[in-house]
């Protein structure tokens, strides 16, 4: 964001991520100077007089080949100036505050909370990723709504478990979808617990039998294969059909049957009210972990309609972000808590929740972050401005209209 030392916006751009840690040097400069670019379209870039860049990845720099790949994509961008960088924390907390010295926390894909002494990071607390933290972030928050999706699979589903059924098996999302016509049956009184549902009338037995669905167990025929025969002869088309017809699936593990072998045949028991569970589980390993966090906001909206189970989410939730907060503040602590990352800065129940939790524990302003590239700019216009005149613009820059 290009802004004036009086605040008034001269341009902005938009790029991919920025995270060195993340992307990699090069993709995460790379878009850093394309959003630079777009934000001096309109701006002779030798008349810049200060550049800040609140930076994910910050510690990165300290290798030397990536700080080089820093400076040289922002000199790439005709910036005559040296620019500052500073840790993604420190530019949320002036997001938020005026003042020197506070608490930020973050809640987005990630989780962190941090001590800041005169606009810099002395203590930090989480933000150990997704595998060993970021608790109450929105992959904290996807991942529980998944956990309980799964759980009520096997019982009686309540609103948010719907949802994520939805957001997660329906064909436009690239799940795995259920079958037209199939959907799950979630009321009491409808089909067995956690099982999906055609809405037709069952097959009669005779039927069920000769297609294979009866209540004997399945079975997987694996081919023992040697030099790429199983060392029998093949089946005849009668015993194979008679196979077919006892009520087992049978199938190949390797991707089918050929030439008429059988294989060995191991049973697989059916488990009723399992389909959906697993159909669930599926679909959440065939992505990225991190691909959770786009359910936090099913947990918010179903806890906003009154869902109990996705209101326990969100109390958990920000219990666990009010205590990362504790391990960096101390109990008589009066200076300004800023919230700030996708899950604090959007209105909604995980954001109030927060807010009540840290009021009660401590006497303090709890504000939320505006525009980070703003804060970024207001950082760099510091140098040209005394205290008094910063404090006076700065909602400007973090609000701007």
């Amino acid at each position: 964001m290009a802004v004036t030392t009086a605040g008034a916006a001269a341009g902005r751009g938009r790029a991919g991520a920025g995270n060195p840690m993340a992307l990699g040097a090069r993709r995460a400069f790379a878009n850093l100077a394309l959003s630079v670019r777009e934000a001096l379209t309109q701006v002779d870039p030798s008349e810049v007089r200060a550049v800040t860049v609140g930076l994910a990845g910050l510690g990165m720099l300290h290798d030397p080949a990536v700080r080089a790949a820093f400076q040289e994509a922002l000199r790439g961008c005709g910036l005559t100036v040296a620019p500052r960088a500073v840790g993604d924390a420190t530019a949320a907390f002036a997001a938020g505050t005026a003042m020197p010295s506070g608490t930020v926390l973050i809640s987005g894909t990630g989780a962190i909370a941090a001590k800041i002494i005169d606009r810099q990071p002395v203590e930090l607390a989480d933000g150990y990723g997704w595998l060993l933290g970021d608790e109450g972030s929105a992959f904290w928050l996807g991942r529980a709504a998944a956990r309980l999706a799964i759980r009520q699979a096997e019982g009686e589903t309540g609103p948010l478990s719907r949802a994520v059924v939805r957001h997660l098996l329906a064909p436009a999302a690239g799940g795995n979808g259920l079958a037209a016509g199939e959907e799950l049956a979630t009321s009491p009184g409808q089909k067995g617990a956690g099982e999906i549902t055609t809405g037709r009338e069952p097959a009669p037995p005779s039927t069920r039998e000769q297609m294979g669905t009866t209540d004997q167990e399945p079975v997987i025929s694996v081919p023992w294969e040697q030099n790429g025969t199983t060392g029998r002869e093949p089946a005849s088309p009668s015993a194979r059909e008679q196979n077919g017809t006892t009520g087992r699936e049978s199938a190949l593990l390797d991707g089918g049957p050929r030439n008429g072998t059988t294989g060995l045949e191991i049973a697989v028991p059916v488990v009723p009210g399992r389909r959906l569970a697993d159909l669930l589980a599926t679909a959440v390993q065939a992505r990225p972990p991190i691909a959770l966090a786009e359910l936090a906001p099913l947990v918010s909206e179903a806890a906003a309609a009154g869902d109990p189970a996705a209101g326990a989410i969100v109390a958990e939730a920000a219990a666990r972000l009010v205590e990362t907060v504790s391990r960096v503040r101390s109990p008589g602590d009066r200076t300004p808590i800023v919230l700030a990352g996708s899950v604090l800065t959007s209105e909604g129940p995980v954001r109030r929740a927060v807010q009540d939790l840290l009021l009660r524990r401590w006497d303090a302003p709890v504000t939320v972050a505006g525009d980070g590239a703003g804060a970024a700019a207001w950082l760099a216009a510091g140098s040209f401005l005394d205290p008094r005149e910063a404090a006076e613009l700065h909602h400007r820059f973090v609000h701007p209209s």
